[in-house]
């Protein structure tokens, strides 16, 4: 096994840190500081990032990666004008999640895949349907956003089921904290655009965030 030492006051430091800005992005978001926002951002990423590499014996290049489309798209979803580039790296990020759990999820048969994926996937279409008329732009963009997170969260529920450990059950939580996200986030930004819901669906992504963080880490550690 790989050895090494990890820095238990940079963990800490790092870890308050990543808490801080999870709370002070809400004061952003309800002052509606773009430019203070979008430093939070950043600086909670960095932190997370930089709190896997102290912590991790061994580095998952996919997860290195999400890490890092997920600072690009958080900080394109900040200005209207980027709105596109944005989510190309959302869904992206997405089916990575999907490719770090492939070993697991490959041998089942695409028949049980979908199975497992048809209460996911009728959840989504209900709720696409239901907001389908606002999203005059990117009607197709979210349709192709759906389906990938629900075969990530069908994924990340096969790869629970399978293993029922402490690893899958931080990653699935991880990965469906996202999708409920997202719903909130859709129904925030075109149905009710309530400050309430723009908090609740940003500390969503963050918990959700920390959940894989500590999932991968005891993967790789193991």
């Amino acid at each position: 096994m790989k050895s090494h030492i990890v820095n238990n006051k940079i963990t800490r430091f790092l870890k308050l840190l990543y808490i801080i800005t999870c709370i002070l992005v809400s004061y952003a978001l309800a002052v509606e500081n773009v430019n203070l926002e979008f430093a939070i951002k950043l600086v909670a990423l960095f932190s997370l990032s930089f709190l896997y590499l102290e912590t991790t014996l061994s580095v998952n290049h996919w997860y290195i990666m999400i890490l890092l489309f997920s600072i690009i798209s958080d900080s394109l979803f900040i200005f209207e004008e980027f709105y596109y580039p944005a989510l190309f790296f959302l869904i992206l990020n997405r089916f990575l999640y999907i490719v770090i759990i492939r070993k697991t999820i490959f041998p089942y048969p695409p028949k049980v895949i979908f199975l497992y994926s048809i209460p996911f996937l009728l959840t989504f279409l209900m709720v696409y349907f239901l907001i389908y008329e606002y999203m005059v732009d990117i009607q197709f963009f979210a349709f192709v956003f759906g389906i990938v997170s629900v075969f990530m969260f069908s994924s990340t529920y096969l790869n629970f089921l399978k293993k029922n450990n402490k690893r899958s059950k931080y990653y699935f939580l991880g990965t469906s904290l996202m999708p409920f996200a997202d719903i909130l986030m859709a129904i925030a930004f075109y149905i009710d655009s309530h400050l309430a819901y723009v908090i609740i669906y940003h500390m969503m992504y963050y918990i959700g965030r920390f959940y894989i963080y500590k999932a991968m880490v005891m993967h790789r550690n193991k």
